[in-house]
C-alpha cells in the first residue's frame, strides 16, 4: 500500500483538535511537515503530533519539503494565495472553506488544477455524510413526495465562544472572514447538495453583537469590536413551483434544539437533529403521511449495518477520499454506494473488508408515533 506524503499548512484550532489528531488514523497518508507563519506554533504541532517537519510559509514548504497532497487550514483571507500556489507547484489540494472570496478567485483555482492535472477538493464535505446520503436515497425514491420546503439551521455563539479556541478570534470579524463564509456555506452546501441550483436568492442581515468578548483560553475576556460584518443572515433560495428553501447562518446562537435540517414534501419531512452524529439511527427521523400503508406518524432507522464515524474523524475521511481519487482516477467527492461510502467512510477499526461493505445495506424503520 502507498502511503501519500501529506503537508498541512495552518496551525489554528481546526488543525490541533481536528485533522493532526485523526490524520494518522488513515493508512494511506503519512503527515510529513506542518507550516504557520508564527514559527513557535510550527514547532510546537509538530512535537505535539511527532511530524518530523515544520516550515514558516508555503514558499519554504514547497521549495524544501517533498510532500504529495497539501492540507490548507488557514485562515480564510489566505486560502486562495495558498491554493494557487500549492497547484501551480503540482499537489494535490484538500482547502477549507471557503476556497476563495470572489468567483474569479474559485474558476482560477479550478483552471489551475486542471492545468495541473491534480486533484482538488475541499470542505464543507456534507454530501459525504451518511444521513444526508441516505436522507438524499429516500427523497429520490418519492418516500416523501416532492419537495415544498427546506429549512436550515447552521449558526453558533461566536468563534469567541467556543470553550476549546486558543487563538485569537479577532480575525473571524474582519473583511474577508465573517459568519457567512465561516457558517452559511455549511448550510447552502446541504441544501443545494440535495434540491441543486436554486432559481433565485434572497438575503436578510443584521450585526447582533458589535462589541463580542472571548469567553476561553489565552484572550479571556479579551473585546472584539465587531461592527465591520453582519453576523446573523437569513437567506432564502426560490427552486420555482412549489419548492423553496431558507438557510439560517450567523454568530448570534449560542445553543439550539432546532433541528440542522428539515426537508418537506407532499408526504411526509425528514429531520436531522442537530446533535453532531452523522448515523441515521441517531441524527435522522422520518414523517410519513401514508395511512393507505397504516403509517401516519414518526419513524427512525433501526438497524444500521456499518458503524458511525465521529465528526472530527469523519472530517479527515476527505483526505482519505481525495487519495482514493487519485488511485482510481475519478472526480473527488464521487457518489458511492451507502455501503462502499461506509467502508470509505470507517475508522480502520470499524472497518469491514470491502466484500462485507458491498452488500446493500438498508435500513429498517420502527415506528416512534403514530396519529391517526
Amino acid at each position: 500500500m502507498k502511503k501519500w506524503k501529506v503537508a498541512l499548512i495552518g496551525c489554528g484550532s481546526i488543525a490541533d483538535n481536528t485533522y493532526l489528531p485523526r490524520i494518522k488514523e488513515i493508512p494511506e497518508a503519512d503527515m510529513v511537515a506542518v507550516c504557520d507563519i508564527i514559527p513557535e506554533r510550527a514547532k510546537d504541532y509538530a512535537e505535539k503530533f511527532n511530524v518530523p517537519a515544520w516550515y514558516t510559509s508555503i514558499d519554504e514548504l514547497l521549495e524544501k519539503c517533498d510532500f504529495e497532497i497539501l492540507m490548507n487550514t488557514t485562515s480564510i483571507p489566505a486560502h486562495h494565495e495558498i491554493n494557487m500556489k500549492a497547484l501551480n507547484a503540482g499537489k494535490h489540494l484538500y482547502s477549507q472553506k471557503p476556497v476563495g472570496l470572489t468567483v474569479a478567485e474559485v474558476t482560477e483555482q479550478i483552471e489551475a488544477a486542471k492545468a495541473a492535472g491534480v486533484k482538488y477538493t475541499a470542505s464543507p464535505i456534507h454530501m459525504l455524510r451518511d444521513d444526508i446520503r441516505f436522507a438524499k436515497k429516500l427523497i429520490e425514491d418519492g418516500c416523501i413526495g416532492e419537495i415544498m420546503k427546506v429549512h436550515t439551521n447552521v449558526c453558533h455563539g461566536g468563534p469567541e465562544y467556543f470553550q476549546y479556541r486558543t487563538a485569537d478570534p479577532t480575525w473571524f470579524h474582519r473583511p474577508g472572514s465573517g459568519a457567512l463564509y465561516d457558517m452559511g456555506v455549511h448550510g447552502l452546501t446541504m441544501t443545494t447538495g440535495i434540491l441543486g441550483p436554486a432559481k433565485a436568492v434572497g438575503c436578510m442581515a443584521k450585526i447582533s453583537e458589535p462589541v463580542r468578548t472571548v469567553r476561553t483560553g489565552t484572550f479571556d475576556g479579551m473585546k472584539i469590536q465587531a461592527d465591520q460584518l453582519y453576523d446573523n443572515y437569513i437567506i432564502t433560495l426560490d427552486y420555482g413551483d412549489r419548492a423553496m428553501a431558507v438557510v439560517e447562518s450567523g454568530f448570534c446562537q449560542k445553543d439550539s434544539r432546532a433541528p440542522q435540517m428539515e426537508i418537506c414534501g407532499t408526504k411526509g419531512t425528514i429531520s436531522f437533529a442537530n446533535n453532531g452524529n452523522m448515523n441515521p439511527m441517531d441524527s435522522l427521523e422520518v414523517y410519513l403521511d401514508a395511512p393507505e400503508r397504516g403509517i401516519r406518524g414518526w419513524l427512525k432507522p433501526m438497524e444500521w449495518d456499518i458503524p458511525a464515524c465521529e465528526m472530527n474523524f469523519f472530517q479527515c475521511k476527505v483526505v482519505q477520499d481525495l487519495i482514493y481519487a487519485i488511485e482510481e482516477d475519478r472526480p473527488v467527492g464521487c457518489p458511492l454506494s451507502m455501503p462502499d461510502m461506509w467502508w470509505t467512510l470507517c475508522a480502520p477499526s470499524q472497518r469491514p473488508s470491502r466484500q462485507e461493505a458491498l452488500f446493500p445495506c438498508i435500513p429498517r424503520f420502527e415506528k416512534r408515533a403514530c396519529n391517526t
